[in-house]
């Protein structure tokens, strides 16, 4: 059970108050607990991109992308919060309650180059397996292209997406395939 301070930064992290997340942190929380449904709130805020990566996606479907400078603004909070977090040793490496996604996977999921670049920086491990035994290429592929890393037809990806893969591989990242024949 969380406690009351606890549950009021799983909401300010939601909420993508960044403020209320410094105060916290400053009053002494440990940002290393495990909200029982969302995971650490590194995994929170990592997860939440989605709502960054949304509207991007969106627009390239549609025939309309977004600006650089829409993109970054709409990231900055977002980059904002992780380095606060991470400033207050938040753990990168874990995963969520059930073991299946960490930040490094939430964030590689949202196409998000910068927040990637941020964790692996940390070194944050690119070769962790998820809940059906895919590394985080091979995982992240199958996710955006029903395929694996090494069969993506490149001319036919998002900027994002093909610069967050090739960073991951950049950072020595496997597919799973890879993995197995290292065994």
């Amino acid at each position: 059970m969380l406690t009351t301070l606890q549950q009021a930064f799983i909401q300010a992290i939601e909420q993508l108050d960044l403020e209320k997340v410094k105060g916290l942190l400053a009053d002494g929380l440990d940002p290393n607990f495990i909200e029982p449904e969302k995971g650490p709130p590194i995994s929170i805020i990592c997860d939440a991109l989605f709502q960054w990566w949304q509207p991007i996606y969106d627009g390239y479907e549609e025939g309309q992308p977004l600006s650089e400078e829409e993109k970054q603004q709409g990231l900055a909070i977002y980059l904002d919060i992780m380095d606060v977090l991470i400033a207050a040793k938040a753990n990168v490496h874990l995963w969520d309650s059930e073991e299946f996604f960490g930040p490094l996977w939430d964030a590689a999921s949202a196409a998000c180059v910068p927040a990637v670049k941020r964790l692996l920086d940390e070194k944050v491990n690119p070769n962790t397996l998820d809940d059906e035994g895919l590394t985080i290429l091979s995982s992240i592929s199958q996710l955006m292209y029903e395929c694996d890393f090494d069969e993506i037809e490149w001319e036919q990806t998002w900027p994002e997406e093909k610069q967050t893969l090739q960073l991951l591989r950049e950072h020595g990242a496997k597919m799973t395939k890879e993995m197995n024949l290292t065994k």
